[in-house]
């Protein structure tokens, strides 16, 4: 491997876009059972938050490699950022609008056209996906930092969550909650987007393929047992108790796993996903038709065939 190496290891930082949780099991398998260190890695996992802007970092060079969304990581590659996709953790897109199970609401649309608060970001695409397909929504949007309080004493009527995530610790917490997921629409990006800046891409493809195969090892020993990583996650965000995590790691095969994964491998993505990404966010107003074009090559399997239409070469992936 190349600069940065100590003991024989190639050092790597990965820039996480959320607190410590079940959703980045496959890192944290992948570093506790020593996949990333048998790979020639030496891998550090940095904790974000609501305030860590995970993609600009990754975009700019100032990390090498983060967490992303997928509509985040074109809308970044079509104002000049430069970082490509190499792994899709969540295969089904788990963003969702949440309500109390003792609601009348009983569908996405009728959350969507009701009075009340929702506890959101109302720039993210998914949102301008729903006006789009339910007309601007009668909810008034505040702010969500990540605490769940405003949504258990009712001051809020829906919140967005995480379909593995926000839920599960309510229902630990003897809330119960109706999910609607956003994908169910016909909105579904990949998500839980491992992305690494094209400098690493291009001067260093054989790293970039020892990560993406390393991370699928630990997934798929998450997967599998994910108790004695769940531990390391609870050791590193106490407000998981042992009962969410488990019940979150439940959840997540649904979502991590695809027809794609099982006939390739675990993060597998495909051009016909990111091209039908790409035209929503066309028909959304995220990106116009010519920012569509500059977004360039967005994604990469590493070590996949060359000239297949799932791989592109580093070079390629470096452009727009």
């Amino acid at each position: 491997m190349s600069a940065g190496e100590t003991g024989g290891l190639r050092k790597l930082s990965v820039q996480l876009n959320w607190f410590p949780e079940p959703e980045f099991g496959g890192l944290y398998a992948a570093l506790e059972n020593g996949h990333f260190r048998a790979a020639g890695l030496d891998v550090e996992l940095i904790k974000g938050g609501a305030d860590v802007p995970a993609g600009q970092l990754v975009a700019s060079g100032n990390t090498e490699v983060a967490v992303v969304s997928a509509a985040q990581l074109a809308t970044l590659r079509a104002r000049g950022g430069r970082a490509t996709a190499v792994f899709a953790s969540f295969q089904k897109a788990p963003r969702s609008v949440i309500v109390r199970a003792d609601s009348d609401l009983k569908t996405l649309k009728s959350v969507w056209e009701a009075k009340g608060r929702i506890m959101a970001d109302s720039g993210l695409p998914w949102v301008r996906w729903l006006t789009s397909k339910y007309g601007p929504t009668g909810l008034s949007f505040v702010p969500y930092g990540g605490s769940l309080a405003p949504f258990i004493s009712k001051d809020v009527t829906a919140m967005q969550a995480f379909a593995t995530a926000e839920p599960v610790q309510l229902e630990a917490d003897k809330v119960p909650t109706r999910v609607f997921l956003v994908a169910e629409t016909g909105y579904d990006p990949y998500d839980v987007v491992l992305a690494v800046h094209d400098d690493l891409l291009t001067s260093e493809p054989v790293t970039v393929e020892a990560f993406t195969r390393a991370l699928a090892a630990g997934w798929k020993d998450y997967l599998a047992n994910p108790a004695a990583t769940n531990a390391v996650i609870k050791r590193l965000n106490p407000d998981f108790s042992a009962r969410t995590l488990e019940l979150a790691a439940a959840r997540l095969p649904a979502f991590v796993q695809s027809e794609d994964t099982a006939s390739h491998r675990l993060g597998w993505m495909t051009a016909e996903r990111w091209d039908t990404l790409l035209d929503q966010l066309v028909t959304i107003g995220e990106l116009d038709s010519s920012e569509r074009t500059k977004v360039g090559t967005i994604f990469l399997n590493p070590g996949s065939a060359p000239n297949s239409k799932d791989s592109q070469s580093p070079a390629a992936s470096s452009a727009g």
